[in-house]
């Protein structure tokens, strides 16, 4: 009879034990998936102070019409930089299926701070006027995907660079581009926004193009748009922050599977 009593007190003890052990198990669970979070390194973000002219029909005026533009310190694209930064470390970073890397950890990294990024140029004697065009906060590289492929380009440099810290690498831009209006003799401003993420073998699993137009526009005279940064700025402005919140409402889809590629 004492050994029957045994046997049923060490069987109870036994199914009480596994059971605490499976309460344990699906109360660590939640931490365990979010400690093995993907990682990538946010390595370039910038906003181009230079307008495209393509759709125009470009010629060498309205080039050197730009290039005025740019140097000109009431052409201050500053905030809509701030804004779309703000809104991506904080908005958009919280729908991804991965955790950024710190900022810390890719800007105070020593090989970053040293890195010259490389933009298919030669030897240009006008690089430091070249990088004038663009817009980074803090001291985040300018950089552009290389257009060659291999262990030089900038992306499988940055991949390289922080394959021991991080799953992949993204680059994040903005830029503009002049665009005919309905309306004859008039231009308006599209924003763009690229978004791009390789993996450490170097192998692109995001690539995101979206676009936002501004709603008015300038005059076209002799070829040329106004090139008043007054008129300008604003469509500049309001061309970004559309394309910023429209892409906020679909940045979770579009990134939704790129983290099983990592």
């Amino acid at each position: 009879m004492l050994i029957l009593r045994s046997l049923k007190f060490k069987t109870k003890t036994m199914r009480l034990s596994k059971l605490f052990l499976l309460l344990m198990i699906f109360a660590i669970s939640p931490f365990s998936f979010a400690g093995s979070k993907k990682k990538v390194a946010l390595t370039t973000f910038w906003v181009s102070k230079h307008i495209g002219f393509e759709d125009l029909g470009g010629n060498a005026a309205l080039a050197a019409s730009i290039a005025s533009l740019m140097e000109d310190p009431n052409f201050n694209l500053q905030p809509v930089l701030d804004d779309f930064y703000k809104t991506f470390t904080e908005e958009y970073a919280e729908q991804f299926p991965f955790e950024l890397l710190s900022e810390s950890e890719v800007l105070e990294h020593e090989a970053y701070q040293n890195y010259e990024g490389r933009f298919n140029e030669d030897e240009d004697v006008d690089r430091n006027k070249f990088f004038q065009r663009f817009l980074t906060p803090k001291t985040y590289k300018p950089l552009q995907e290389s257009l060659f492929k291999g262990e030089k380009s900038n992306q499988m440099q940055m991949v390289e660079m922080f394959k021991d810290k991080a799953d992949g690498v993204m680059f994040v831009s903005m830029g503009y581009d002049f665009v005919k209006k309905p309306a004859p003799f008039t231009a308006g401003v599209r924003a763009f926004v690229r978004i791009k993420i390789w993996n450490n073998e170097g192998k692109r699993v995001l690539s995101i193009n979206e676009y936002g137009t501004s709603k008015k526009s300038v005059a076209i005279v002799g070829g040329i748009p106004i090139m008043d940064p007054d008129k300008l700025l604003p469509l500049c402005t309001s061309a970004s922050e559309k394309l910023v919140k429209d892409l906020n409402k679909k940045i979770k889809k579009m990134t939704a599977k790129c983290a099983k590629k990592l």
